[in-house]
């Protein structure tokens, strides 16, 4: 197996693109898809300043490592949600706090368990779904620390999460998902602009990049993972691209040149309103982040 561009040995194969890699070429075609992304979508302007939510997963952490190469002004968010099963609030607080330091690059935390005096998991004792809650959660804080700082919000959303969660949503006509799906949020009304950087890149690629360059993310595996629902998506879809290389990527970038014709109908059906607690954008009059963990204020 050669490389197809310098012809010495490939270290991998990528159907998808008809090509083989070694690790130099491999590295050039990954920061050069990122790059595409950034211009294509307008995801950063030159002087803005990036918050990048980090889990101690390698795809957040590779969007820091990619964009400090780049020359970005980055910094790092982790949202520590108190899961001490598995040591996993810990090690992943751990290695997020190492792989931006050794960068020279600022870590935010914020500590739940601090800001409201409990941790997610208890929390979740009066929520229906600990997933749902995880995620409201999050979503919630990373917003409210970009906006806030006045600074773009960019996670590690990468392909295989983007279509699989374009067929679930397709699936149930989730309208109001189906519009927000886009590699980027425009912000406004309380709203960062949010931007997925590699939103074209599949977990495979994402993989190859962290093994090159040696990258160490958190092995503590959530305890609460199982209840997630997309993982039977991906499976669904990563049988396709078995079979047709190249479909999530189609699939995914002919979703963005119709989203339009979703966001007007989730406009129309959700109107949004200041929540009479934390002044956040919200469809209700109370918004959720603040009906699980601002209780009693407002």
């Amino acid at each position: 197996m050669k490389c197809k561009v310098c012809r010495g040995p490939a270290i991998a194969q990528f159907p998808a693109h008809n090509a083989n890699f070694c690790e130099r070429h491999f590295d050039e075609f990954f920061m050069r898809q990122i790059e595409k992304a950034i211009r294509r979508y307008k995801m950063l302007q030159p002087g803005e300043r990036c918050l990048v939510a980090v889990s101690g997963g390698k795809d957040s952490l590779i969007v820091v490592d990619v964009f400090h190469r780049l020359g970005y002004d980055v910094e790092g968010l982790h949202i520590s949600l108190g899961i001490a099963e598995n040591d996993f609030a810990g090690e992943s607080l751990a290695v997020c706090k190492d792989f931006l330091a050794e960068r020279g690059l600022t870590l935010r935390v914020f500590d739940v368990k601090e800001a409201f005096g409990i941790t997610v998991p208890e929390a979740g004792r009066r929520f229906p779904r600990f997933c749902a809650l995880c995620g409201m959660t999050k979503r919630y804080l990373m917003n409210a620390e970009a906006w806030r700082a006045g600074m773009v919000l960019a996670t590690g959303h990468n392909l295989d999460d983007l279509s699989s969660a374009l067929l679930a949503n397709i699936f149930r006509w989730d309208v109001r998902y189906l519009a927000k799906n886009l590699p980027v949020l425009p912000e406004g009304d309380g709203f960062a602009r949010k931007i997925k950087p590699l939103a074209l890149l599949t977990e495979r690629e994402i993989a190859t990049y962290a093994a090159i360059h040696s990258i160490r993310v958190v092995q503590a595996r959530c305890p609460y993972a199982a209840e997630a629902s997309f993982p039977k998506y991906k499976q669904l879809i990563n049988g396709v691209e078995e079979e047709s290389p190249g479909t999530k990527r189609l699939f995914y970038e002919g979703y963005i040149k119709h989203a339009g014709l979703f966001e007007a109908q989730a406009r129309a059906e959700y109107q949004l309103q200041p929540c009479a607690v934390c002044g956040m954008p919200t469809s209700a009059p109370v918004c959720s982040f603040c009906k699980t963990w601002r209780r009693g204020q407002g």
